[in-house]
C-alpha cells in the first residue's frame, strides 16, 4: 500500500503497518515533503507527484487528504486498478463519489471508508440486539463530536440502528427539542424512516466513545457510553461491559483489515465495513443539514 498524505497526521503509516500491510511509499503535496515525510514514516520510496505513484508495482492507495483533492486522487487510483482505503470520511462531490464506487465495483476494487463507529464494539452490539426493543422512538446523542466527521460518525450509526434517514434539520428554532439538558442545546435532528426521531448535541472536543447514547424503543431502552452498554426492559436491567479498541484510530484500523483480506483473498465482496456507498448517503445528508442551516426547518431527503 502506499500513502498519500497531507501531512494532518504523520502517525498514519504506522498504524496502516500495524493492521498489516506494508507501506511502500509515500506522496505527499510537494516532492520535498515526500522525501521528508518517507524518510519519517519508514517508507522506502517517496514520490514526486501521482503519475510517478501510480506508475509504481502497489496494490493498494490510503488516501488521508482533503477534498476535493481526494477525489482526485480515488478516481485516478481506481482507474489505475488499485484498491483505495480513505482514511477519513470526507467527499466535496456527491456524482464524483458515485462514479468512483460504481467504477471500482465493476474493476472489483476495494473501495472502503474509515469510520471509527464500525469499530466500536457497542455499536456492533446494539445492531444485533436493537430488534428486542420494539419499535424504536427516539435515540438522543450528548456530548457528540462536532464538524463534518463527527456528523458523519453518527449518521451511519443511525443508519445502520434505525434505517433509512428521511429528512434532516439542523437550524435552531426549527428543532423539536431546544436541549438535551441545562447546557447541552440540541444542534442535529433526524427522523428515520421508521418514525424515529434522533436528537444531537455536538460538541467541540466530543468523542463518540465518550458520548452518552441513549436509544428508546417500545419495549425498553439502551444507553451506550464507551464501552458501556446499559439494557433495560421489562425483564429488568442488564449492565455489559465490551472488549476495548485499538486506542489509536480504530476506524483505519479496521478499514485496513478490510483491505488487506481482499488483496489476499481476490474478493471485493469482503468488505464488512463503510464503502463509498455509505460516504454518498452520508454526502447528501450532510449537504441537505446546510441547507437546513441556511435555510431554516426540515430538509426531506
Amino acid at each position: 500500500m502506499v500513502l498519500v498524505t497531507d501531512g494532518s497526521d504523520r502517525m498514519t503509516a504506522s498504524v496502516l503497518r500495524d493492521a498489516g500491510v506494508d507501506v511502500v511509499g509515500l506522496l505527499a503535496p510537494e516532492p520535498l515533503e515526500s522525501l521528508a515525510w518517507a524518510a519519517e514514516a519508514e517508507a522506502p520510496r517517496a514520490y514526486a507527484d501521482l503519475v510517478a505513484m501510480l506508475s509504481d508495482e502497489v496494490e493498494a492507495v490510503c488516501i488521508e487528504m482533503a477534498p476535493p483533492g481526494s477525489d482526485v486522487i480515488a478516481r485516478r487510483a481506481v482507474e489505475a486498478g488499485l484498491h483505495v482505503l480513505l482514511s477519513r470520511p470526507a467527499t466535496a462531490d456527491p456524482d464524483a463519489l458515485r462514479a468512483i464506487a460504481d467504477l471500482a465495483e465493476e474493476s472489483d476494487l476495494a473501495h472502503v471508508v474509515a469510520l471509527d463507529g464500525r469499530a466500536w464494539p457497542a455499536a456492533w452490539h446494539v445492531q444485533a440486539s436493537i430488534s428486542s426493543l420494539g419499535r424504536i422512538t427516539q435515540v438522543t446523542v450528548l456530548a457528540a463530536p462536532a464538524g463534518p466527521s463527527g456528523r458523519a460518525e453518527i449518521i451511519d450509526l443511525v443508519g445502520r440502528w434505525c434505517g433509512e434517514v428521511i429528512a434532516v434539520c439542523a437550524h435552531p428554532a426549527a428543532m423539536p427539542a431546544a436541549s438535551l439538558a441545562a447546557d447541552a442545546p440540541v444542534t442535529l435532528a433526524l427522523l428515520s424512516s421508521n418514525g424515529a426521531t434522533v436528537l444531537v448535541n455536538e460538541r467541540p472536543g466530543g468523542r463518540l466513545d465518550t458520548a452518552t447514547i441513549t436509544i428508546c424503543g417500545t419495549d425498553g431502552r439502551i444507553v451506550v457510553q464507551g464501552r458501556r452498554v446499559l439494557r433495560q426492559g421489562w425483564d429488568g436491567t442488564r449492565d455489559l461491559l465490551m472488549r476495548d479498541v485499538p486506542g489509536v484510530r480504530p476506524g483505519l484500523v479496521e478499514a485496513t483489515y478490510d483491505v488487506v483480506r481482499v488483496t489476499e483473498l481476490n474478493d471485493s465482496a469482503l468488505v464488512r465495513g463503510a464503502t463509498f456507498y455509505d460516504l454518498l448517503t452520508i454526502a447528501r445528508l450532510l449537504a441537505s443539514a446546510d441547507v437546513s442551516r441556511a435555510g431554516g426547518g426540515w430538509v426531506e431527503l
